[in-house]
């Protein structure tokens, strides 16, 4: 059985809830890479090439061979493109640092708008679940409280439980965190 083979059937086997949530995941990374310009998608795959290890092997073995036939064609008395120190292969490797450097610059500034998007949207759906906690705590938590109340008892931790967390406060408790590092 083959990799995606094994996928399938695993996928197969899944609840249609998590199905489902597979299938939104999949439509809200489709929805990002639309939005990905022509020029933007380039530049990500030409920053894909130079950081891939085929690229570091090529430009290894240019700069050897750059090397290599220029000394080699000094030695042997011919009129060389580039004598040492290689002030042309300089110029050439300076150029790709400077391209490549924009380059992933460019695909990092997307991948840190997305991540953003992507926490925001964690930070949305963990409130909405917290709000949902809290409610289905207090409905479950009512007829203990009633019976509690009828013997006189109170349980301070459950009664704290039920709750909505103030995320405002909450926030603003770890910003004054973070700032007395």
């Amino acid at each position: 059985m083959t990799g995606n083979e094994n996928a399938q059937s695993s996928s197969a086997n899944l609840p249609s809830s998590a199905k489902e949530n597979l299938e939104v995941l999949s439509q809200f990374k489709d929805r990002e890479e639309e939005e990905i310009s022509g020029l933007q998608l380039a530049i990500e795959r030409v920053s894909r090439f130079f950081g891939s290890p085929a690229f570091f092997a090529f430009a290894v073995a240019f700069i050897v061979m750059w090397i290599v036939v220029n000394t080699w064609g000094r030695t042997h008395g011919w009129r060389h493109f580039d004598s040492p120190p290689f002030f042309w292969l300089q110029g050439l490797v300076s150029c790709n640092a400077l391209l490549l450097t924009v380059a992933v610059l460019i695909r990092q500034n997307r991948m840190a708008r997305v991540a953003e998007h992507r926490a925001h949207l964690d930070l949305q759906i963990n409130l909405l679940t917290e709000q949902k906690v809290t409610k289905l705590l207090q409905i479950m938590d009512e007829p203990r409280r009633e019976l509690a109340a009828l013997h006189g008892r109170t349980d301070e931790e459950a009664s704290e439980m039920h709750k909505p967390a103030d995320t405002h406060a909450l926030m603003h408790a770890i910003k004054e965190k973070q700032s007395d590092r």
